[in-house]
């Protein structure tokens, strides 16, 4: 073996153990958190989806906080409140309520009684607020909803865009970046194991059977066996 392999391998074999021990709680949550969105008749049984927690608060919004010391009103333009004066409304609501996650939508409704209000939604792992705001007297409505521990853990093996539609993140940038490194973390631990296999020539031959069967495993099972 030339000193490149000899190095290689030692490098690799570093790379390997301490790659895997730095990334092991991910790799552990990812696999549970997988086997419960395959199994979700397990973990999330149909009455548990209709017992989510709510709580409901109801006071004036504080319009010391926002531009002007009063609620916007749509342009007539566009029919919707500017950047600025969406980031004001969004601001105030999370300090004054303490509400928590991604803004999901923001826009202006009529209740039953068509009375203008302005209607904001957030949504973060494992629940969701909206916020109701009286244009005329800004007393606001806030119910926040809490689906759940399991909720939250799927939400989080999902990240911002698991369905692969328009929904808003749930799950915030950073979180994104955690999946993004768990991932390449993964490819990292696969190829160092694929260079420790290669260096084991007495073995060699029952690695590379037992990788193709596992490969061919799964291409079957898809082939086969997936409507």
């Amino acid at each position: 073996m030339s000193r490149f392999h000899r190095w290689l391998l030692k490098t690799a074999r570093t790379v390997h153990v301490y790659v895997t021990l730095f990334g092991l709680t991910l790799i552990l949550f990812f696999a549970v958190t997988g086997f419960m969105l395959n199994h979700t008749e397990w973990f999330l049984p149909d009455d548990a989806r209709l017992e989510a927690q709510t709580r409901r608060d109801a006071r004036p919004l504080p319009l010391d906080r926002l531009p002007g010391g009063k609620l916007p009103v749509p342009s007539e333009a566009s029919g919707e409140a500017t950047g600025d004066e969406k980031l004001a409304v969004v601001e105030a609501l999370r300090k004054e309520f303490d509400i928590r996650g991604e803004l999901s939508s923001f826009g202006f409704v009529r209740d039953d009684n068509d009375r203008q209000q302005i209607k904001v939604e957030f949504k973060r792992a494992g629940g969701e607020t909206v916020a109701t705001i009286d244009t005329e007297t800004a007393k606001t409505e806030v119910a926040a909803t809490y689906q759940g521990w399991a909720i939250v853990m799927t939400d989080l093996h999902r990240g911002n865009r698991g369905n692969l539609s328009n929904e808003v993140k749930r799950t915030g940038r950073v979180w994104s970046f955690v999946i993004d490194g768990t991932c390449v973390l993964l490819l990292v631990v696969c190829a160092t194991g694929l260079v420790m296999w290669w260096s084991l020539k007495s073995r060699g031959k029952w690695g590379a059977v037992l990788f193709l069967l596992g490969t061919a495993g799964a291409v079957g099972a898809y082939y086969w066996f997936v409507p």
